[in-house]
């Protein structure tokens, strides 16, 4: 059997390093880029092959993207996140080119967020609803759909994933709830009073599997990944807090930083 070669995009990250070791154990061979040397050896203990570059510079994966029979996307930067993605999608865009000279399949999973939806409210909404996106997200629905516009080269599958708000293990969103634990004050963005979709990192890097697995079927989709149920912000609070015991714990709200902070300010009700 040949073994497929996977290549994860911010393979460091909280959700890429899970995907990647998804994959490792799936019997995928998995190669995982990042932007820093501290990465490596962390990466290399996993049994995944570390790149040290950054997408910023594509001419330096030319060789990666070529090897890679499916490309998956976990990556973002925060402060000019529209240029960054136009920057890889061109870079998957020439690695289809290329691919179609040789022959051969190009499967690219691109990772968006339910964050496109907007504000559902307690009715809920599908993959299938109509946007409305916060202004801070709008360049993510763009990303989609060029995306998407990928599959134009026929030897290219291209997936789009929308995960919901990622939990479970060390990092993202929760860690926060964590840290104030230590600190003894918790601070959230938004006024606590909204309602988040949410899925565990580990169901989500499986799921990366399971789409990789059946592209052939699956290319040309969106797909929601999301909890059934939504889980009110004030009951997360109230069990973190509980596990500071009698000590108190502050919970102060604040102004969003950033689209991610904004995002966790909405009420989202995800129908998968």
């Amino acid at each position: 059997m040949v073994m497929t070669n996977v290549l994860i995009l911010g393979a460091s990250g909280y959700i890429g390093k899970e995907v990647s070791r998804a994959f490792s154990r799936a019997g995928f061979r998995v190669y995982g880029l990042v932007r820093s040397e501290e990465h490596v050896k962390i990466l290399a203990q996993d049994e995944i092959y570390p790149i040290v570059s950054d997408i910023k510079r594509p001419e330096t994966l030319i060789e990666y993207f070529d090897q890679a029979d499916v490309i998956i996307d976990t990556s973002v930067d925060y402060n000019e996140p529209a240029e960054y993605t136009r920057n890889l999608l061109s870079a998957v865009k020439q690695a289809g080119e290329r691919r179609a000279q040789r022959g051969g399949q190009l499967t690219f999973i691109h990772t968006s967020g339910v964050w496109v939806q907007g504000e559902t409210g307690y009715q809920g909404a599908s993959q299938d609803s109509i946007l409305q996106p916060l202004e801070s997200v709008e360049w993510r629905v763009k990303a989609e759909q060029d995306a998407l516009a990928l599959q134009r080269a026929p030897n290219v599958r291209v997936i789009v994933l929308r995960p919901a708000l990622v939990y479970g293990r060390t990092g993202g969103y929760f860690d926060r709830l964590f840290s104030g634990l230590t600190a003894g004050t918790i601070r959230l963005p938004g006024t606590l009073e909204n309602s988040l979709s949410t899925i565990h990192v580990d169901d989500l890097a499986e799921l990366y599997v399971k789409v990789a697995e059946r592209a052939p079927v699956l290319k040309g989709q969106i797909l929601t990944a999301a909890n059934r149920s939504s889980e009110p912000v004030q009951d997360i609070v109230r069990a973190v807090r509980r596990l500071a015991g009698k000590r108190e714990i502050k919970v102060e709200p604040h102004k969003p930083a950033n689209f991610n902070d904004e995002s966790v300010t909405l009420t989202q009700v995800i129908d998968t």
